[in-house]
């Protein structure tokens, strides 16, 4: 299970040149417990892990897919979380300004975990 998360990680961290998105992007995209799992993941609208961002504003559909874990994004002005017995599919529209985001499941902070940064 944690196997999973470290993988995400080093995709993500992999994904750093090719992780930076423009506001005027179609949107990200947040999965959390794809078939029950720790998983946890933001992408852009290429599908590639999202590190960096430029400010703006963004469309994220988040795709909650567990009853046992949600997706919690907050940082500077933003604070959007799905419940923790949620599944489905919810679109929020997010105002991203300079500063860190993170993102993770409020049942599993410490294993299912991540972050991007805004300029």
């Amino acid at each position: 299970m944690g196997l999973r998360v470290v993988i995400v990680a080093v995709l993500v961290s992999l994904a750093g040149a090719t992780g930076a998105a423009r506001a005027d992007d179609a949107g990200l995209v947040g999965t959390v417990g794809t078939n029950d799992s720790f998983q946890l993941g933001l992408v852009d609208a290429s599908g590639a892990a999202v590190s960096h961002l430029a400010a703006g504003t963004y469309t994220l559909v988040v795709h909650d897919k567990s009853t046992f874990h949600n997706f919690h994004l907050f940082g500077p002005g933003v604070n959007r979380k799905t419940g923790v017995a949620f599944t489905g599919s919810r679109s929020w529209k997010v105002t991203l300004s300079a500063g860190t985001y993170r993102f993770r499941c409020d049942v599993h902070p410490t294993t299912m975990h991540g972050s991007f940064s805004v300029s």
